[in-house]
């Protein structure tokens, strides 16, 4: 992940926090604060536990000790903010939480030894007078006990954003997104009960509409996306950069309350002369902060042709089963909770996003896998054979429509978002095909989805995670080096000089190569003892995060797994690669191991 794509996923979370204050306010009075984060967080845990079951051997007490520590202090904000936010406007809300930059700065000076310079300082001064023209300078409205609370949450998150930033770039990033939530559902858990036990709180769920759409809103988008690209997002951004990017939520938040007071019949904010100038004034200061963002004004690419993608390259592809089931699971999952509550129209929802990420990385297999969970998902509501058949359409047009244009304009056939033409080649597809829909609400659901959620899931996917596209036809993707290793020790030295001019190549720091050969020769080393006629072959692709594939015939064995009897010494630049490591997934079949190592 670049520093761009990382600003932009946080720009994205910061604009779906902005939206939950709707949902908040519709949360009854009666219903345990511990009840709401019990059941939201345990709804998180499940779904980046499905995105991340396959990291969970890379598990060590270090990282259980940091989930904790990380659970408690989200705990905490959450505890005060929805103490804070059942009395006050969501303006005032997104305000005062806005204010939590300030903590940044003094906790880093204090604990970190961080101070921040003149223009970092000038930013900051520049976004605090923006948030009070934000409030229409409203100074009364700031003494409130519900303001004070909010003010107690701004503390809580900074030291979370801190903490963060200390554990994700030691630590792996997938492991901490799961087992925070996994504690926040377990102390909120016991916190409830303790509630309910001497206090008389009800152990029970509300079965009203206004708290499951909250619950499905904030577990789907808070707890599950915005946590796991927050988590992801601050390998490349400060601290004090990022609390800044969350400030604009207060402008979000003012400028959409228009439309959604439409959608939810809430009162809509009053936009005013100081809102504006507020607004203008956030903005300054961030730019004061990160000059990095007037890289999307300034240049305006768009990406080459490739060779063209025709039916009978369509008809070429091979078809994926695990691909297609684990795609019509996702779809299901998250489609049909959405549709029980009956929240949106039939056509529309938070499913919407899933082809413009499953059809661009997958292509026809994501596509059948989402027409699948449409199916089911429509058989067991009860819904016509029609609109279900409407629903795939849209899903086809969608889907095989990104997926064909994104590798009809791109020479290398990554799925990066690096560079302002990737994000102008994505934006105008997502477009163009969400209007192919030809129905304003549900063109308007796919393009707010395909920019707001597939967008960040992409990025992880793409940069991070380093998951290779299926292509149409005879494309291929060209790796930045290929070799094989076997039992013939020359053949490891050949390799090492492959990756260091690679490396030189695409301006990898020597850190980087150093780290990639000995993962690479570790985990070889390893496979060649217990398979000693094994040939590794290997291929690797470089960038922010540099991509390792390998794969080997043979007898079914992880190198990742330690046995109790190795010395640990030994093992030493193993236990590396499982915590540091972006990712580090292994899988079998068909006779054939296969490795990916992301660092």
């Amino acid at each position: 992940m670049s520093k761009l794509e990382a600003n932009i996923s946080l720009l994205i979370i910061t604009f779906l926090g902005s939206v939950q204050y709707v949902f908040l306010a519709g949360v009854p009075e009666s219903v345990s604060h511990f009840a709401f984060l019990c059941i939201t967080n345990l709804v998180g845990f499940v779904i980046a536990f499905a995105f991340f079951f396959g990291e969970l051997f890379r598990l060590d007490t270090r990282q259980i000790f940091q989930s904790m520590i990380l659970s408690s202090e989200l705990v905490v904000f959450n505890l005060f903010m929805l103490l804070g936010a059942s009395g006050l406007s969501s303006t005032i809300t997104a305000s005062v939480l806005s204010l939590y930059f300030i903590f940044v700065v003094i906790f880093s000076a204090i604990f970190m030894k961080i101070f921040p310079d003149k223009f970092t300082i000038a930013g900051v001064i520049t976004v605090f007078a923006g948030l009070f023209l934000m409030i229409d300078a409203d100074i009364k409205g700031l003494f409130d006990a519900n303001v004070f609370y909010l003010v107690l949450a701004d503390a809580a998150l900074a030291l979370y954003i801190l903490t963060i930033g200390a554990y994700a770039s030691t630590s792996n990033p997938s492991i901490l997104a799961m087992g925070q939530m996994f504690f926040c559902f377990v102390f909120s858990l016991v916190l409830w009960a303790g509630e309910s036990l001497f206090f008389g709180a009800s152990f029970t769920l509300p079965s009203i509409r206004a708290f499951w759409g909250a619950v499905i809103y904030v577990s789907f988008f808070m707890r599950g996306l915005y946590g796991i690209v927050q988590i992801y997002a601050q390998r490349y951004v400060t601290p004090l950069n990022t609390s800044l990017i969350f400030s604009t939520e207060i402008i979000m938040t003012t400028f959409i309350s228009p439309l959604m007071s439409r959608f939810f019949g809430t009162p809509p904010e009053n936009i005013t002369a100081f809102k504006i100038v507020g607004s203008v004034l956030i903005v300054g200061g961030l730019l004061l902060t990160e000059p990095g963002f007037t890289g999307l004004i300034k240049k305006f690419f768009v990406g080459g042709h490739d060779k063209k993608i025709s039916v009978k390259n369509f008809l070429s592809i091979r078809l994926h089963k695990q691909i297609i089931i684990a795609s019509a699971a996702a779809y299901f999952l998250i489609d049909f909770p959405v549709q029980l509550a009956d929240i949106f129209p039939v056509h529309v929802g938070i499913k919407n996003f899933l082809p413009f990420t499953l059809g661009l990385f997958f292509g026809i297999n994501g596509v059948i896998g989402c027409c699948l969970g449409c199916a089911l998902s429509f058989s067991l509501i009860g819904l016509s054979a029609s609109m279900m058949f409407h629903e795939c359409v849209y899903i086809s047009i969608t889907g095989l429509g990104i997926w064909a244009g994104w590798h009809s304009l791109s020479r290398s056939h990554r799925i990066l978002f690096q560079l302002p033409k990737h994000y102008m080649r994505y934006f105008s597809l997502v477009l163009m095909l969400s209007a192919l829909c030809l129905d304003v609400r549900i063109s308007g659901f796919y393009i707010a989805s395909g920019l707001l959620i597939a967008l960040p899931i992409n990025i992880i996917f793409g940069s991070l995670l380093g998951i290779d596209p299926i292509l149409p036809g005879n494309l291929t993707i060209k790796y930045d080096a290929e070799f094989v290793i076997n039992s013939d020790p020359e053949t490891l030295n050949e390799a090492n000089e492959t990756l260091e001019t690679a490396g030189f190549k695409f301006r990898a720091s020597m850190k980087q190569v150093l780290e990639i050969q000995s993962c690479i020769e570790e985990l070889s080393i390893r496979i060649l003892n217990v398979q000693p006629e094994a040939k590794i072959n290997i291929q690797v692709r470089f960038g922010n995060a540099v991509s390792v594939k390998m794969n080997y015939m043979g007898a079914k064995y992880n190198p990742f797994i330690i046995r109790k009897d190795e010395d640990m010494l030994d093992i030493m630049s193993l236990k590396i690669i499982k915590h540091r490591a972006l990712r580090a997934s292994y899988s079998y079949g068909d006779n054939e191991n296969f490795i990916h190592v992301v660092v």
